[in-house]
């Protein structure tokens, strides 16, 4: 009977040693690969990154139980987002990457054949119809699709494969199928965020290039009233700077401020005061780096000078799109006003940025704190909507000096000479007959043979053709010559650079013109600059001058008599 009980007891220990060296919680390779997988591509018939025309990725919130879907694809021959009202997608280049990640993926091996391991490595599908809040162990699914939506590759990605393999080791399945393999595969081109997707440069100017900035510095309100809405508009500032490449530095062009009746009143700056170049320098740099958050489309009815068409007004609708983001059509040509002012930023080329600032994109406005001013706040959470349009403006191109080319101003100075001159006749004007003769009718074939007879001598032969001689070209006209050149080349410089300049503003005026950008609102902070942000008082040594040692600074160890007043 003891005996029984001691061999009860060691198989049960066994039994026990067995399940601690088991666990069955840690994801392992399993070694019953069949041959015939390991070694092939996981997409045998996905051979052509290029056949590539859609890319969407599902990803789970584990949280909160809500998905992520995001969707690239080729819509009329151009990549765009659908889930952002197909905005054009910076994705040739990445779409390839993304898919030649896909096509490439090789079999390293089998972890489970079994459909109840989906959990343990990380890939379950994402789909909303089978999970639920908490749930655990869902994987990114990646699909890949080609013309007329043939599918190409259909992929849930998991857990990586944690002390076992190389880096970037995962595992995988097919969507359809139950096998869960192990793969190399890098997961960056994956992404599911807009700004990776699309060109983030909004602006797509260069700080070097920035000439002239003119902050328009207001705010408006929309008051509900029985008659409908009321705006309120109250100004502050406006202000006109231009950037001096030379010095490096920033002037002061034309300064105003608004009483209380709105009315500008022009100011200087004060003999304490100087420009804030610091607070410039980062403004520009903030316009040179202007990222895209995310955008939505604009309702129809805009025309790209920003100015709302009756259409527009007139749809409930299109105008609530507007007044909840921050812009407001006013007036009988109906200008869009702002909510929080304007920016302004003209380049070398003549190309010039307005910058209209809306309401926060989602958030709350932040509260007046005299404690805690709103511009020392930072949430980069926060974002903002924003109007762009370009115009361009050709007196930053400067203009060809042309030199003037001899004789010809002279020759301007001739009409009343030419004017004394008798009259040449005209081309078809009849020569008249003398007094009393009868004038003789030619006939066509007269004609025709006067046409072609040659011209004789008085002896009846026939000249020989003169040889004309080449006229030597004199010093003078050689000069002149040289002039008309190159004043040609300074005027067809200009002319290109004109062109260009327009081009350029029509190129950023479609790619405008659907679209409310929303951008960071601390870089809005920082472009959206009133005086207090651009003036500030000379420091105390600028002030006060060389100081009173006349030029030589602090003098110390001064021989005994010797004081410096």
């Amino acid at each position: 009977m003891q005996e029984n009980h001691k061999t009860l007891t060691f198989v049960l220990v066994a039994a026990m040693a067995a399940l601690v060296a088991w666990e069955p919680w840690r994801p392992a390779v399993s070694t019953d690969a069949p041959p015939e997988e390991v070694g092939t591509r996981l997409f045998p018939d996905f051979k052509d990154p290029l056949a590539a025309k859609s890319l969407e990725v599902v990803t789970f919130n584990e949280v909160d139980a809500t998905l992520r879907d995001f969707k690239v694809a080729q819509v009329n021959g151009v990549w765009a987002i659908p889930s952002h009202s197909d905005y054009p997608a910076d994705a040739a280049e990445h779409m390839a990457q993304a898919a030649t990640a896909l096509l490439d993926l090789e079999i390293l091996g089998v972890a489970s054949n079994n459909a109840g391991d989906q959990e343990l490595y990380g890939v379950i599908t994402p789909d909303l119809a089978k999970l639920r809040p908490g749930m655990v162990g869902v994987g990114t699914r990646v699909i890949v699709k080609g013309d007329k939506d043939k599918g190409l590759a259909d992929l849930i990605i998991g857990k990586e494969v944690k002390d076992a393999g190389p880096a970037g080791l995962r595992y995988v399945r097919r969507a359809e199928r139950d096998q869960i393999y192990t793969v190399k595969v890098k997961t960056d081109k994956f992404s599911t965020k807009f700004e990776d997707w699309i060109e983030k440069d909004l602006l797509k100017l260069n700080a070097f290039d920035i000439r002239q900035v003119d902050l328009n510095d207001y705010s408006t309100a929309d008051n509900l009233t029985v008659d409908g809405v009321s705006l309120m508009v109250k100004k502050r500032s406006n202000i006109e700077l231009g950037f001096d490449d030379a010095k490096s530095s920033w002037n002061l062009i034309e300064m105003s401020e608004f009483d209380d009746k709105g009315v500008p009143v022009a100011v200087k700056l004060g003999e304490d005061e100087e420009l804030n170049n610091e607070k410039l320098n980062t403004m520009k740099t903030a316009l040179d780096d202007l990222k895209i958050v995310d955008v939505q489309r604009k309702p129809k009815g805009l025309s790209q000078e920003l100015k709302a068409s009756d259409e527009l007004v007139k749809d409930n609708e299109a105008a609530l799109s507007l007044v909840q983001r921050g812009f407001f059509p006013v007036g009988e040509n109906r200008e869009i006003y702002s909510s929080e002012g304007e920016a302004t930023c003209t380049t070398k080329e003549g190309v010039r940025y307005i910058l209209r600032f809306g309401r926060l994109a989602g958030g709350e406005e932040p509260k007046d704190d005299k404690e805690s001013p709103d511009k020392a706040k930072s949430n980069p959470a926060l974002n903002r909507y924003l109007f762009v349009m370009a115009q361009f403006d050709p007196s930053q191109i400067a203009k060809p000096i042309l030199e003037e080319i001899p004789g010809e101003a002279d020759a301007d100075k001739k009409p009343a000479d030419d004017a004394a001159k008798p009259a040449e006749p005209k081309a078809n004007d009849e020569k008249k007959p003398a007094d009393g003769a009868v004038p003789e009718e030619k006939t066509g074939a007269q004609d025709e043979d006067a046409k072609a007879a040659p011209a004789a001598d008085d002896k009846g032969a026939d000249k020989p053709a003169e040889k004309k001689e080449e006229k030597a070209v004199t010093p003078d006209e050689e000069k002149k010559i040289a002039i008309q050149r190159e004043n040609k080349r300074k005027q067809d410089e200009y002319d290109a650079a004109v062109k260009k300049g327009q081009e350029r503003v029509a190129e950023l005026n479609e790619r405008f013109a659907d679209w409310y950008f929303i951008i960071s609102d601390d870089v809005y902070k920082k472009i959206h600059l009133g005086r207090a942000d651009i003036i500030k008082k000379k420091d105390a040594k600028d002030e006060a001058g060389a100081d009173k040692s006349g030029g030589l600074g602090e003098l110390k160890d001064l021989p005994p008599g010797l004081e410096v007043k």
